[in-house]
């Protein structure tokens, strides 16, 4: 966060900009001179989002160019203070749209063929449409249960959290694996990807959850949730469920950010995929650019950004 701060040096009035960083029980302080005497309310505002940007621009990255993190920094900010001035009943329809699209995209990329209109009448109607599975219906159910659970979620990223959203996933689905990690080996249809043995996928989990704490005071925050997410996936710990896990874990990421979150809609799977594929490999540009455009595409389609 970035506060303006007024100091008396001398009997001048001398204006700084902090910003401020708590991590690990660790303070980190940066500040700005911006002038002498009384400066505006409206100017130092604008000046306050400027620092901001440019420190988080500035936090060294093997996969995001300086430009890429001002871009990322300046749509959070829009969509926080477009946010900002929606009332309470404005602010409730915009979530239950976006989450409903949401889910209905999430479970499309993986095979669910409700459409929207099917998702939003299981969702908000509790109406079951004509000759959709069960299993089809509680995918639904059991993804927008996983984002209220998120919602309400104020611990960090740690292993029983990675299991409980996936036992919510796969809720009245898959009894047997909901919540556990598999138990035998793995492969993605008509792929030559390859997944580790099942032995050793609990202290992959391990791994993964000590190097996401490494890596969080140093690695910018919208980097750091996507490399999660694609790290979770080239794991690929669960029999079912792996990819709507690994997205709801990156959206969540967002949200302790107060980033926004990004839907990947079913017509960017292809693309999406490739870009996964990519980062299994080790190699995240593509999908942080992939990211990137997918969250312009969601605020333009709420007319947050033109």
């Amino acid at each position: 966060m970035v506060y303006h701060e007024i100091r008396k040096v001398n009997g001048k009035r001398q204006n700084y900009l902090v910003f401020i960083k708590r991590e690990n029980g660790k303070i980190t302080k940066k500040s700005k001179f911006i002038g002498y005497g009384s400066i505006p309310r409206e100017k130092i505002e604008r000046l306050k989002q400027e620092f901001e940007i440019e420190i988080l621009s500035n936090i060294p990255s093997e996969n995001l160019s300086r430009d890429q993190m001002k871009e990322i920094e300046k749509l959070r900010q829009i969509y926080n203070e477009e946010i900002e001035k929606l009332s309470k009943e404005e602010f409730e329809k915009f979530e239950n749209t976006f989450f409903t699209e949401l889910t209905y995209d999430s479970n499309a990329i993986e095979g669910n063929s409700l459409s929207l209109k099917d998702t939003n009448l299981i969702l908000n109607e509790s109406i079951v449409p004509e000759g959709k599975t069960i299993r089809e219906i509680n995918e639904a159910k059991n993804h927008i249960g996983a984002i209220n659970f998120l919602k309400g979620y104020n611990g960090d990223l740690n292993e029983m959290f990675i299991l409980k959203i996936h036992s919510i996933i796969l809720k009245d689905i898959s009894e047997r694996f909901a919540g556990r990690y598999r138990e035998t080996s793995v492969r993605i249809f008509r792929s030559d990807t390859k997944f580790p043995d099942f032995e050793k996928v609990p202290q992959l989990i391990k791994n993964l959850i000590y190097w996401y704490k490494l890596n969080k005071p140093k690695m910018h925050p919208f980097e750091l949730a996507i490399i999660v997410s694609m790290k979770l996936v080239s794991i690929h710990p669960f029999v079912d469920g792996n990819g709507r896990v690994s997205r709801l874990i990156m959206n969540f990421l967002f949200k302790k950010k107060k980033y926004p979150w990004i839907n990947i809609y079913m017509k960017q799977r292809t693309e999406y995929l490739k870009a996964v594929r990519e980062a299994n490999d080790g190699n995240y540009k593509l999908i942080l650019e992939f990211c990137i455009n997918a969250l312009k595409e969601n605020l333009k389609s709420f007319n947050i950004i033109q």
